[in-house]
């Protein structure tokens, strides 16, 4: 019996950690040497010599965004990575009164800023001390109440990168918090970079070794996590606290959320676990795949057979769209799983096409790298998020998550997909 073995290597997956083509993953790192791109907003005023620094953009919905942190533990399952009980983070997201007031949320947990520090000057470039991340925040108030809604607001979930994690993110989560959802996003522990517990703890991410039987456990682990995670929120909806610690939960939850509408979105491997998830838990009405391939293996030129999810060889009966970037659209052979996926898929279905994007395009890179200004290493943001103009990389991918939930979790019809926008001319519907 043949083992089918790839090692990723360290410097090809800190840029690139999903699942692509060796083709475009050296058109990503020759990327790296173009130009870089408008500034999204103005750099916040620096002393000489001083780190630059930036917040997350302000969200655009009428609500204003609180958030929380929940510790799981599943005991259900065994940890196909380490053994034992299955524990991972989530951050939660959700709608808040205006009169709110609080603390804002930082952009990374405390315990990961020497680590992110550590990234972005060993393999990205960054000269040391050059920024000042760890004063970086969200938008969102830590631990506000809830904002009570008669009905519940509906339910979505979200997942990262192949070993990124949740908080590079932060921007789309929760600005579609903003706009009356409780959105909550999850890091997928030792798959992960790293990923930070209550207490300072830090889990970093294992080697990895890609093989058939090793990329089927990844995405079996991730499905595993998005079913537990909506199970744990359906426990709190019904008053019941599921953090390890039992640290306290913010006011207003109990009730807060509405189960008859639940969707799920994700980037690169996390839209792949959103449609595996859909497959497999029909407690998810809708899911959106920013750029993620639909296969756990993908195929020639790599030196694995192709292996298509359940969802790419069965499709699913509910609605799903596609976002992609570098010519990665359903008429595009190079990526056998879309194509798949769209003659099985049964439900509504749309692709959007970014042709000036790069896979990071849909990630918060584009909104915390212009405030950096000659922080950041040369051709380093077309690498991460395109020749596209930032302001509409951060715009255009909000605006395609949010209406496409609003038009399949509350029903207001949307143009978006099917003609585009001027507002976002480089995110482009494929017929």
């Amino acid at each position: 019996m043949f083992r089918f073995v790839r090692k990723i290597p360290r410097s090809i997956r800190r840029l690139t950690a999903a699942p692509r083509s060796w083709l475009s993953v050296a058109v990503l790192l020759l990327s790296l040497f173009a130009s870089a791109l408008p500034v999204l907003a103005a750099p916040t005023a620096a002393v000489p010599n001083a780190p630059k620094r930036f917040d997350l953009p302000a969200t655009t919905g009428p609500y204003r965004v609180g958030t929380f942190t929940l510790h799981l533990v599943d005991r259900s399952r065994i940890d196909g990575f380490v053994g034992g009980p299955r524990e991972f983070m989530v951050t939660v997201s959700y709608p808040i009164a205006p009169h709110s007031r609080g603390t804002r949320a930082p952009w990374l947990e405390p315990a990961l800023v020497p680590e992110w520090r550590a990234t972005t000057e060993r393999d990205y470039g960054f000269a040391p001390g050059a920024v000042d991340w760890a004063s970086a925040r969200r938008p969102a108030i830590v631990d506000a109440p809830l904002l009570r809604h008669s009905r519940g607001w509906p339910v979505v979930l979200f997942s990262p990168g192949l070993q990124y994690f949740r908080e590079l993110y932060s921007a789309s989560v929760d600005d579609l918090a903003s706009h009356g959802y409780v959105v909550a996003s999850m890091s997928h522990t030792h798959e992960a970079f790293y990923t930070a517990f209550p207490g300072g703890r830090v889990a970093r991410g294992l080697d990895l070794v890609e093989t058939v039987e090793s990329t089927q456990m990844w995405l079996d682990t991730r499905v595993g996590d998005a079913r537990h995670l909506l199970d744990a929120l359906a426990l709190i909806n019904r008053g019941f606290n599921p953090d390890a610690e039992l640290r306290r939960l913010p006011t207003g939850l109990r009730g807060g959320m509405d189960f008859s509408r639940v969707g799920f979105f994700g980037h690169s491997y996390g839209g792949t676990t959103a449609a595996e998830t859909m497959f497999f838990d029909r407690r998810f009405d809708a899911g959106l795949d920013f750029d993620g391939r639909l296969s756990t293996t993908y195929g020639p030129p790599q030196d694995l057979p192709y292996g298509p999810t359940r969802a790419a060889r069965f499709g699913l009966d509910r609605p799903f769209a596609l976002i992609g970037a570098e010519g990665h659209t359903h008429l595009n052979p190079a990526d056998p799983s879309w194509p798949e996926f769209w003659r099985n898929q049964r439900g509504w279905k749309r692709d959007v096409h970014v042709p000036l994007g790069v896979h990071f395009t849909f990630s918060d890179f584009a909104a915390i790298l212009p405030p950096l200004g000659d922080a950041v290493p040369a051709g380093f943001a077309a690498g991460t998020y395109g020749t596209l103009p930032a302001a509409e990389a951060v715009a255009g991918t909000r605006a395609h998550a949010r209406a496409f939930f609003d038009l399949h979790l509350k029903g207001r019809p949307t143009w978006l997909f099917d003609s585009g926008s001027p507002r976002y001319p480089n995110f482009q519907p494929v017929p």
